[in-house]
């Protein structure tokens, strides 16, 4: 096994239970709600509130341009898996929130620097494509918990069962810690960085907690100046689009169903029969899409599929149209891996995994904490969670000029010092 497929191998298996934890807090929402006596507003608030935590993983992912990709990763691997156990035991709806905010943060740490490793280790010419088959794996194990909360709950376990599974990168952690190296692109930028420090007479300020605190100021103020400000502003707003619909549309499934489709627990189980191809194949064209359209072109094309795929799903009445529009927008999450690449290559790499987490978490990921409030909330006004979510799914609209705006980033090499022209 070469080294770019051992990477890959690590990363995908750690990151196929991030989606499987992922989707857990959505899937189990009208059995938590029955439990803990929670109404569908109640519900949507618990999912925008856990999905605060994701909004904080922007201090984890900032940390990785100062430490490194690796013992970031690392953590927020450990963390995800701690909590994800912990909340099989939580003897309340509030300790459950409380738990899964955190949860999520590590999650999305996780995630984020995941892709990030991949950007930066792979070479350029097929990064689109692995990264594409790399949120395909995601998918699959967002997938798999359907499939299991029925037997579960026939096992007397239930729910909580789901969260006793999603812990098990906890066994595996000790092979992470040995097998898991930084990557190239930042050894060589902190060795860099250490040349630059010992030729300077600020090198003791540097170290200490001012100077360190002054770095990451700088950093940030890089970041937000006129040569970087128009992209990171373009790619923030796709961020809040595309969290925002997912919110909706990815959340609001299963509540939508059992509530005003008469589905049961029973029948999801086949579920994954479907999403499983289908979103391994949506984030595989989409990896292919990137490499063959360019990176602009991709993603306006799947935000424009996605508005439809929206209005099918939700406004069907039969089963197998409902079906199909699902398993599109399974398929259509690989909007994520087009987006996330496109941020990887958007900025230069002391500055990297810092745009990511600003542009994604810091102020991106509040279109998923807001996204399921205001599909509760206005599901409850209409008395449809079906027209709430169709509604809401037009905000995809708004993408497809922001994604032309961007500049094309198809191929560019990721050395220590690049970023687009």
């Amino acid at each position: 096994m070469s080294k770019h497929q051992r990477l890959f191998a690590l990363l995908t298996i750690a990151t196929f239970f991030e989606g499987f934890d992922t989707r857990l807090v959505s899937l189990v929402q009208p059995v938590i709600g029955r439990e803990f006596g929670a109404s569908k507003e109640e519900l949507g608030v618990v999912l925008g509130l856990s999905s605060l935590g994701m909004v904080f993983a922007f201090f984890g992912i900032h940390a990785a341009d100062r430490v490194g990709r690796r013992p970031v990763f690392l953590a927020a691997l450990a963390s995800y898996a701690v909590l994800t156990l912990a909340t099989a035991f939580a003897p309340s709806l509030a300790v459950f929130t409380l738990l899964q905010v955190f949860a999520r943060m590590a999650m999305v740490v996780e995630l984020g620097l995941a892709y990030l490793i991949l950007s930066e280790e792979m070479p350029p010419e097929v990064r689109g494509r692995v990264n594409g088959l790399f949120g395909g794996c995601v998918a699959l194990g967002a997938s798999v918990p359907d499939a299991l909360l029925h037997p579960l709950t026939n096992l007397g376990v239930g729910w909580r069962g789901l969260f006793l599974i999603g812990a098990v990168p906890l066994v595996l952690f000790p092979f992470y810690v040995l097998q898991l190296g930084e990557t190239e692109a930042f050894r060589a930028r902190q060795a860099l960085a250490r040349a630059t420090d010992a030729e300077s007479s600020g090198a003791r300020d540097s170290r200490s907690f001012g100077g360190k605190l002054a770095e990451e100021l700088g950093r940030l103020r890089v970041l937000l100046s006129s040569a970087h400000r128009a992209r990171l502003a373009g790619i923030t707003s796709l961020w809040v689009l595309v969290n925002f619909w997912s919110g909706t549309a990815l959340y609001s499934f299963t509540l939508y169903v059992f509530d005003e489709r008469g589905w049961t627990a029973a029948d999801l189980v086949l579920l994954p029969l479907g999403t499983i191809p289908c979103g391994l194949l949506g984030y595989s064209l989409a990896g292919l899409a990137m490499d063959r359209l360019g990176r602009r072109r991709a993603c306006s094309l799947y935000l424009g599929i996605g508005v439809a795929a929206t209005l099918t799903c939700y406004q069907a009445s039969a089963g197998a149209a409902i079906l199909a529009g699902y398993f599109a927008l399974i398929g259509l999450g690989g909007v994520w891996a087009i987006v996330t690449t496109w941020t990887a290559e958007l900025f230069p790499t002391e500055l990297r995994a810092t745009a990511t987490g600003f542009a994604n978490n810091l102020v991106g990921r509040f279109g998923l904490v807001f996204g399921p409030m205001v599909a509760g909330l206005l599901g409850g006004a209409l008395r449809s969670t079906a027209d709430a979510v169709a509604w809401l799914g037009l905000v995809l609209l708004i993408g497809i000029p922001i994604a032309l705006s961007l500049p094309e980033t198809n191929a560019i090499r990721l050395s220590p010092s690049d970023g687009p022209g």
